[in-house]
């Protein structure tokens, strides 16, 4: 029998549900851990990076010793440009139809063109740091998206070993968003899965030489996707470690 009481999910808005009428209900994650009788722990983040997915992972990890035996960590990487950089001092930030709230230090959620331009600066999708952040911040420094890729994959192996040498269980995949390069050597190490059709193949079906789009008004994945989703996810699951 299976030993699962927990789906811990972590990702950036594809894995939170968004633009789903009731993401906490109708997301993979809840499916998924519907399917165990389990409980969904889900710290997934809009806009956030793949540096943010491990450092949350982590510290959830570190705080849950006593859970680990009995979860399923299913890991939605993002597009490895994204950055996470902390950044300290007072500063104003702008959240979408809130007022202005004081900012003390935090973590900033970046992503550039190929030119290497920054062109967002922001917690999540919610967000906007004002520019006198960006003032502050040297985003020369940032490497493009063949580096980023590789220090995912690095991360993303850092975290496998660990959950091999506790015995954890665990998916690691991308829902086809299709940015991570993986002609590197070290992604060659990393057990990551490559199902047909993706994540995000499925809401774009062909079907008789017209396009099923099953997105929703923010292009994300609908929930009929989702399902499918949480059943390929399972499937997976039941094949690896049955």
């Amino acid at each position: 029998m299976d030993n699962i009481k927990y789906v811990y999910s972590n990702g950036c808005s594809f894995a939170e549900g968004c633009g789903l009428d009731n993401p906490k209900k109708e997301r993979y994650s809840k499916l998924i851990a519907d399917k165990f009788g389990a409980e969904d722990i889900n710290q997934s983040s809009g806009g956030g990076s793949n540096q943010r997915i491990f450092r949350t992972t982590f510290e959830w990890i570190s705080e849950n010793q006593d859970k680990l035996k009995n979860t399923l960590f299913v890991i939605q990487l993002t597009y490895p440009i994204r950055n996470e950089i902390w950044v300290n001092g007072e500063h104003i930030i702008k959240e979408r139809q809130l007022d202005q709230v004081e900012w003390s230090g935090g973590w900033i959620h970046s992503g550039h063109g190929d030119d290497g331009r920054w062109v967002t600066s922001k917690f999540g999708h919610k967000i906007q740091v004002d520019s006198t952040v960006r003032e502050k911040v040297n985003f020369n420094y940032v490497p493009h998206n063949k580096e980023c890729s590789e220090i995912t994959w690095r991360y993303a192996l850092g975290l496998q070993s660990y959950f091999k040498s506790n015995n954890i269980k665990y998916i690691f995949f991308d829902g086809g968003i299709n940015r991570l390069d993986k002609t590197c050597k070290i992604a060659e190490l990393v057990d990551f899965i490559y199902m047909t059709p993706t994540y995000l193949e499925l809401s774009r079906k062909f079907y008789q030489g017209v396009i099923q789009d099953k997105m929703t008004k923010c292009n994300h994945p609908n929930e009929e996707v989702q399902i499918e989703w949480a059943d390929k996810l399972y499937s997976f699951y039941q094949d690896r470690y049955k």
